[in-house]
């Protein structure tokens, strides 16, 4: 749902350049570029999210299971849970004029190839390219009930499925299934140019033992930051 990369810094500055315009003048016909004007936005690398595990000598002695191993896997999922809460939410959070088109894409019922294309068109038409629309699984069952859907899906892997995911890709977007996404709201990005999500400490996972209360662990976490750098990248609805 959003472009991810590393960073050493606690606080990044990306520039947005604006379209450039080129003049055409004189016999031979020169084409001289205009200045291009930058606007900034400073991301701040400051959102630390936590998970961690507890318990005692006797549990790990007792399991019959590897208890290190899989709660380590169970913090990892906790913490992307997290993730995905707040990059959904910094889109959501993303003002309707400042959206593709300037407004919000209400519809009046179920989402259908329609209206997964309106999606496409409206940032199409921003000189975007969506590449993820974001769902609730209510408007994914929607889509797999119509044949412009099912007639793809049949090319998509069981993996998708398992992941949520709706096939492999149509008009060049994936589409994604979370619990996260609101009912009702289809989202639609670019995620090469909408939003990026810096990763100051990608996720580590550290054990701890406190032998004198008997109490053993995992603490896993990681140290991001989010910001939009592209609002008009984004299309947002409410009302499938």
């Amino acid at each position: 749902m959003i472009q991810s990369m590393p960073t050493a810094e606690a606080l990044e500055r990306f520039p947005k350049s604006k379209v450039a315009k080129a003049t055409v003048g004189g016999q031979l016909a020169e084409v001289w570029i205009l200045p291009e004007k930058y606007e900034t936005t400073d991301i701040t690398v400051d959102t630390v999210i936590r998970a961690g595990f507890e318990c005692s000598k006797e549990f790990i002695e007792d399991a019959s299971w590897r208890v290190m191993e899989r709660q380590g896997r169970e913090l990892g999922r906790a913490i992307a849970e997290v993730e995905t809460e707040k990059i959904y939410a910094l889109y959501t959070a993303i003002a309707a004029a400042d959206l593709a088109s300037g407004a919000v894409n209400n519809g009046a019922g179920t989402l259908t190839w329609a209206g997964f294309v309106s999606f496409w068109k409206l940032i199409q038409k921003e000189n975007f390219h969506a590449n993820v629309l974001a769902l609730n699984a209510e408007q994914v069952a929607d889509l797999w009930v119509q044949n412009e859907f099912i007639q793809s899906f049949y090319f998509g892997s069981q993996a998708d499925v398992r992941r949520g995911v709706l096939g492999d890709s149509y008009l060049g977007i994936k589409i994604i299934s979370s619990t996260k996404c609101t009912d009702g709201t289809v989202l639609a990005v670019d995620t090469d140019v909408a939003a990026v999500m810096l990763i100051r400490r990608d996720i580590a996972v550290e054990a701890w033992e406190n032998p004198k209360d008997n109490k053993y662990g995992l603490v896993a976490s990681e140290r991001v930051g989010m910001g939009v750098l592209r609002s008009k990248g984004v299309a947002r609805g409410t009302g499938w």
